[in-house]
């Protein structure tokens, strides 16, 4: 299994220093909402897409890990988009949902069929 992204490519990505410990769970976080998402077990090509929304992801459990809407301290006030995880997890589940879904079109069942007797009828 490809990791989504490395802790240097987080740690770049959310632009500060974060330690070994904080940025696994964050990844993991992250990696458990996209399966949950898509129904697959692993992720074996990390694509650019794939990519962006795993950093996305693991920075909103990193950064709001209680994943609150607001916090205040002092002077300083944060507001968290609370509809961003949502919005990406549906955006993954259109695209990589396809676990225990027909890939294919099925056409429609022929309901005009007729019945063959089994056995020819007796005549006398």
């Amino acid at each position: 299994m490809a990791d989504l992204f490395t802790i240097e490519e987080f740690a770049s990505y959310v632009q500060q220093d974060v330690d070994t410990s904080s940025a696994t769970v964050a990844r993991r976080v992250a990696s458990g909402w996209l399966m949950s998402a898509t129904g697959l077990t692993a992720f074996d090509v990390v694509d650019d897409r794939l990519f962006g929304w795993a950093l996305e992801l693991a920075a909103i459990a990193f950064r709001n890990p209680d994943g609150a809407a607001a916090e205040s301290t002092d002077d300083h006030n944060v507001t968290w988009d609370r509809q961003r995880r949502k919005d990406i997890l549906t955006e993954v589940r259109t695209s990589y949902g396809t676990s225990g879904q027909p890939q294919y079109s099925f056409p429609e069942a022929d309901w005009h069929w007729t019945v063959v007797p089994v056995v020819s009828p007796i005549t006398q």
